[in-house]
């Protein structure tokens, strides 16, 4: 078995990379020939969960593969990261074990490089303005993969500890190259072309009223039926993409909550990931649509970055072999 490390994995996937090979991987899905359950959850203590999260596509080459997570919500205070990860890829004809891949960075960037694919189909193309609401680990990747796909010139970083919050805009102008800056909501929101929530909030940290038309938005931290980060004014004011219908309906909190409340119903939806990346229905119809991709993880996107991950790794010669 083939041991792909973190430092492995900043090597094999570059971020524009992995958003290719996610469209074809939700083209795969959009055929019908992936097999994709729900992620089954498991609660262990009062702050901690065990999500199991297993795919397969033999017949179109991504094999199968399952990921273990643990989600401790309490950690932060601890000083240890909330989210722990690890992927098991497996040959879909046979079963054997291929690779085991350190998956905290495999979660981190095919989530950032799925929101990229949706920004790609649904933000205005000469976006350039960006509201980052994070400033932890999941905020960097999105803003690294949504740069990769968007002309942006400069973010404006809301996070609650403004020390921190200082760190991560010193840290993301240096590798982005652009002014990443601390600021106010109520003054960035109103002019931002795209905004991304990659928060731990189960409240709403943004607004719908004070969004311009035209706007892209994009939600990734809460995933769970209870939680939200926008509220539902947002989701009523925008056309609303969903990573799976299946998903969405299940897990995503930011429009659940909406239905529940009355504000929208199911229909609201205009179309899941697949459906844009096939073309079989569009998301943004005109300039001033505001459009809201609301995300909670696919397995799918796991498999597809674990099998490009190997594919490179086996090519190039990188990884650790081990014997079982």
């Amino acid at each position: 078995m083939l041991v792909l490390s973190r430092p492995d994995l900043e090597r094999l996937l570059p971020p524009l990379e992995l958003v290719d090979a996610l469209a074809e991987a939700f083209r795969v899905y959009a055929r019908g020939s992936a097999s994709v359950p729900l992620r089954t959850s498991t609660p262990v203590t009062a702050d901690g969960l065990l999500l199991l999260m297993p795919a397969a596509a033999p017949e179109d080459r991504l094999g199968l593969g399952v990921k273990l997570v643990t989600y401790y919500g309490g950690n932060a205070a601890r000083g240890r990261p909330t989210l722990h990860a690890t992927y098991c890829l497996m040959d879909g004809e046979t079963g054997a074990p291929l690779a085991l891949l350190e998956g905290t960075f495999l979660t981190a960037l095919r989530t950032g490089a799925t929101s990229a694919l949706a920004a790609r189909l649904l933000a205005r193309p000469d976006s350039e303005r960006a509201v980052c609401f994070g400033a932890g680990v999941q905020a960097r990747f999105q803003l690294r993969c949504l740069a990769a796909v968007l002309p942006l010139k400069g973010v404006t970083v809301i996070g609650r500890d403004a020390t921190r919050a200082r760190r991560f805009c010193d840290l993301m102008t240096a590798e982005l190259g652009i002014p990443v800056e601390t600021g106010a909501a109520h003054e960035a929101v109103p002019r931002a072309d795209l905004i991304t929530c990659a928060t731990t909030s189960a409240t709403p940290v943004l607004f719908g009223a004070a969004i311009r038309p035209g706007t892209h938005v994009d939600a990734v931290g809460a995933f769970r039926a209870t939680d939200r980060e926008v509220d539902a004014e947002t989701v009523r004011r925008a056309r609303v993409v969903v990573d799976t219908y299946a998903a969405g309906l299940e897990e995503a909190g930011d429009v659940i909550l909406a239905f529940r409340e009355g504000v929208v119903d199911s229909a609201h939806l205009v179309a899941e990931l697949a459906e844009l990346v096939t073309g079989a229905k569009r998301g943004r119809l005109s300039p001033d649509d505001i459009t809201l991709f609301k995300s909670v993880g696919f397995a799918l996107e796991d498999l597809a970055g674990a099998r490009l991950a190997y594919n490179r790794a086996m090519a190039q010669g990188i990884g650790t072999e081990v014997r079982l």
